[in-house]
């Protein structure tokens, strides 16, 4: 099969999927979607690029082959971009945000006599080497960057789900870590070109792109709404996840309104189980003890020095250990007993108790089994 025609196939699919992005049919992350798309459809230019290069393109339009180049500089702080507004409790495009396309707007700059007159900047032969290498090395340096930033701003989400959240699998973004894996693998097949120079696989890296697009697709179109909460619930989380931990320290209850409280949470665990709801939040649960999200946040800490995933896990893992050790186990195996329990997948379930007890239900079960003769 000719490398161009796949080269140009990986193309088309970055441009569809940039454009489903830009139309957001879902409805869902809105203006997140949109910086995905300009990371895809650049993305797509890119491979656009490469298969006209070996057409010499750039010989007959170098104008437009050399502003097709350029604009590769918006690919990764869009996905950065994209990456933050997705994790946003309040996304919404910022001037600061303009400070992420400086290199883009600096090379653009540095091209315009280019663009103008048709001809190069006048420089001296060590200039142009210095001019040469930061050419050379921009890019491939910003993408690594920003993919690794990325994955920070993922993880730092994940970590900030478990302020207000009993459970991270709707909210926790698995389908964008593994989009970003398949970046990486995207970036590192594009390294290799660079630098590395592995020849047995550089046949196969239009093949290896196109998968990679493919790829890019099924997880972004598994995407839902991320914080599906009123703008009263976004206001409260607003400073909780802003500010974790001081803000949750400080004093927020009296002593006495603090016990009370505390009684109350106890009813609604003991009584209620409300736990066993399992989308319950910690608005929700504010909400029920009449009280604001963050002094239900102080609460938790104070009285029990837990965050709110912790807290409510802890007795799920609690309920699901009765379920195991009675007649329901045989009837509802482990996933049946993880549903049971307020839990909403095997795997959440299975670390959360290994976590919590030091052994997993089936070792638990095991353990507690007496043996009959």
């Amino acid at each position: 099969m000719d490398i161009n025609f796949v080269t140009c196939m990986a193309g088309g699919a970055a441009f569809l999927l940039g454009f489903e992005c830009m139309l957001n049919s879902r409805r869902a992350n809105t203006i997140a979607n949109k910086w995905l798309a300009v990371f895809v459809i650049t993305f797509g230019l890119a491979m656009i690029e490469m298969a006209l290069a070996t057409q010499n393109f750039q010989y007959g339009h170098p104008k437009l082959f050399e502003l097709i180049s350029l604009l590769r500089f918006l690919t990764a702080p869009a996905l950065y971009l994209a990456v933050i507004s997705f994790t946003s409790l309040t996304p919404a495009f910022k001037r600061k945000h303009l400070l992420h396309f400086t290199p883009f707007l600096f090379f653009l700059g540095f091209r315009i006599p280019f663009f103008v007159t048709g001809e190069n900047i006048a420089l001296s032969p060590e200039i142009a080497k210095i001019v040469f290498i930061i050419l050379a090395s921009a890019l491939p340096l910003q993408s690594i960057l920003y993919w690794s930033l990325s994955l920070r701003r993922l993880e730092d989400h994940n970590k900030a789900l478990r302020l207000f959240s009993s459970s991270t699998e709707s909210s926790g973004l698995a389908w964008l870590k593994d989009f970003l894996l398949i970046v990486g693998v995207i970036a590192a097949t594009w390294l290799n070109i660079l630098y590395f120079h592995i020849d047995i696989l550089i046949p196969y890296t239009p093949f290896l792109y196109l998968a990679c697009l493919f790829f890019l697709a099924y997880f972004s179109l598994q995407q839902k709404e991320i914080y599906d909460l009123t703008d009263a619930e976004r206001s409260g989380l607003t400073e909780i996840i802003g500010k974790p931990g001081p803000v949750q320290r400080q004093k927020r209850l009296s002593e006495a309104r603090l016990n009370i409280l505390t009684e109350k949470l106890r009813r609604l665990i003991d009584e209620q189980e409300v736990y066993l709801d399992n989308e319950l939040t910690l608005p929700a649960l504010a909400e029920m003890l009449e009280i604001t999200t963050n002094e239900a946040s102080y609460l938790i800490n104070e009285a029990y020095n837990e965050n709110f995933y912790n807290f409510i896990n802890r007795h799920r893992v609690e309920a699901a250990k009765l379920l195991l050790l009675s007649g329901q186990f045989k009837k509802l195996n482990i996933l049946g007993i993880a549903y049971r329990s307020g839990f909403t997948s095997k795997s959440t379930f299975n670390a959360t108790f290994k976590k919590c007890t030091g052994m997993t239900p089936t070792q638990f079960v095991k353990q507690n089994t007496p043996i009959t003769a």
